[in-house]
């Protein structure tokens, strides 16, 4: 998993694991118990108006211009449809984990939005 999350991720492009684009970070959510970021929120399609969550575990930095996840684009599109709103609940963030194939490794109740603005100096 990358370091502490940091406003560079955002608004880049995000690929897939074989490089085919998904969309843009639009946002990050973490874990409210450790602070440790657990979902990016995607933007893609037409305008952007497709909402994906996709686990920042396996993600890195490609360059200067994007973010390559651990999953493909059909697994990231084809996720459960969650609302993109302050905070997860608790079964919509186990239906991602489900989802993904990984058990939910965030011992807080409910994983939060981060607000970018909190990274810029």
């Amino acid at each position: 998993m990358p370091g502490p999350m940091t406003h560079i991720w955002y608004e880049r492009d995000v690929v897939d694991r074989n490089g085919e684009k998904i969309g843009r970070v639009e946002d990050a959510y973490v874990d409210d118990a450790t602070g440790e970021p657990a979902f990016l929120l995607i933007g893609g399609g037409l305008f952007g108006m497709h909402k994906h969550f996709v686990p920042v575990a396996g993600a890195e930095l490609v360059g200067d211009e994007a973010v390559r996840v651990a999953y493909d684009a059909g697994t990231v599109k084809n996720a459960p449809k969650v609302s993109a709103d302050e905070h997860l609940e608790v079964d919509e963030e186990r239906a991602l984990f489900e989802h993904y194939g990984i058990g939910d490794q965030h011992p807080g109740d409910r994983v939060v939005l981060v607000a970018w603005d909190v990274y810029v100096t």
